[in-house]
């Protein structure tokens, strides 16, 4: 009796393991792995920069969406704006401002592709040099005057509205920055005429009217370049540190910390920041990255080394990616600067700037704005980094977490450079 039940026992229980492993079995079958282009969202675009002219691709199926046969001024600056929608067109020799449309239009839920065309509206201003864009709002400071062009991003697409440049009192030409808050005040970079040289020394507030705060937080340095913001804070990179706004109409100074200082190349002179992301990045030229809390005021260093060559923030601002001179790409987290991954890729170089002597024979401005140039080789969406490949002709797809490579796209033919537009479902 007992030797049946024993085995009636043995019989169950092989009988159990037959079942699981046949229902592992026909699950490891039925799951396929998520490729990148399920996972990829079917809004990002990749705009390919040909001469004579652009092309809109789709990124995950590799298919050109439109073109548009025009070519861009010559040594244009081209930047996405937060929608993902436009890139604003900043020709700086022609005094002029155009705006390219993707036709990509974000309604959060879903979107649609509408024509891709140059928007028949141009913004003239002396000098548009420097860019910046948070909520929605676009500002592009005009070196040649002091003045601002502000963009409603919204209504790019009413035929009767007109980007706004407006002009300050006690103003004098100069290579500045500004932005807008998400309060409607602009932050603004202001010249002291008693120093000498083409940067500023000052950051005041405007309200929206164009009417200016004429206090400076009594904060004034020996010159200021470059700026990033998230709507609530905002930081310009400076001799002296970094200048520190928010808000609340507070202008402070972070003070330079280690080896920072005033002297040529040492101090912080290009930022990043995002809309998504508390934390701003800094770059110092011949230093590396550094972290700003502007909740803390902590300044720390990220990366040392004088190789940068670019640095970006994901569509959504999750990740920060720093690009190196040995074509090395490291990944942080944005959120708390935490270093992800790192890995040697192989991509089209970005041309050098020309050198005298072993040392640059641009100015000290031309090589702070040239700091400032999006990568014409990388650009990410949330997911995914595009790198284009040396023969110009294959766009390499990593995934960002770990910088794996994951598909290939193939091109037509070969493009110059690429920008990216479009969005990421949230």
């Amino acid at each position: 009796m007992m030797k049946k039940l024993t085995l009636k026992l043995w019989s169950i229980l092989a009988l159990l393991i037959f079942t699981v492993a046949c229902d592992d079995d026909d699950n490891s079958l039925n799951t396929e792995p998520i490729t990148f282009e399920e996972s990829e969202s079917d809004w990002v675009r990749i705009t390919l920069l040909r001469e004579g002219g652009i092309d809109l691709m789709q990124a995950n199926t590799g298919q050109i969406v439109s073109s548009v046969n025009e070519s861009l001024p010559e040594a244009a600056r081209l930047y996405t704006s937060n929608s993902g929608q436009y890139l604003a067109v900043i020709d700086r020799s022609g005094n002029q401002l155009r705006f390219f449309d993707s036709g990509v239009i974000n309604h959060a839920d879903h979107g649609h592709q509408e024509a891709t065309r140059w928007l028949d509206k141009t913004v003239d201003a002396p000098v548009p040099t420097h860019y910046a864009s948070t909520g929605g709002h676009m500002v592009v400071f005009n070196d040649g005057d002091g003045s601002i062009t502000h963009i409603n991003e919204a209504q790019l697409e009413i035929p009767s509205y007109e980007p706004n440049v407006i002009t300050f009192e006690n103003t004098v030409a100069h290579h500045g920055a500004g932005f807008r808050l998400k309060n409607g005040k602009f932050a603004i970079t202001f010249k002291n005429t008693n120093e000498p040289g083409g940067l500023p020394q000052m950051v005041k507030f405007i309200n929206a009217d164009g009417t200016v705060i004429d206090d400076n937080g009594e904060v004034e340095v020996t010159g200021i370049h470059g700026d990033a913001t998230n709507g609530v804070f905002g930081v310009f990179g400076s001799t002296d540190g970094v200048i520190l706004v928010d808000d609340q109409d507070n202008i402070s100074l972070i003070q330079n910390t280690g080896d920072l200082n005033s002297e040529s190349g040492n101090w912080i002179g290009t930022l990043k920041g995002h809309d998504n992301t508390n934390l701003f990045f800094g770059r110092a030229r011949e230093l590396g990255i550094y972290v700003i809390d502007p909740v803390s005021q902590d300044l720390t260093s990220l990366y040392e080394g004088s190789d940068v060559v670019s640095d970006m923030l994901s569509f959504n601002g999750e990740y920060y990616l720093v690009h190196t001179e040995d074509n090395t790409i490291r990944v942080y987290d944005a959120e708390n600067g935490n270093a992800i991954t790192e890995r040697v890729v192989e991509m089209e170089n970005i041309p050098a700037m020309e050198t005298t002597n072993g040392r640059s024979s641009r100015s000290e401005i031309e090589i702070l704005r040239k700091m400032e140039e999006p990568s014409p080789v990388l650009i990410c969406s949330d997911q995914f980094l595009y790198v284009l490949a040396p023969n110009r002709e294959e766009i390499k797809v990593l995934q960002i977490r770990d910088l794996s490579h994951v598909h290939t796209i193939q091109l037509n033919s070969a493009v110059d450079s690429m920008v990216k537009n479009g969005f990421t479902e949230i």
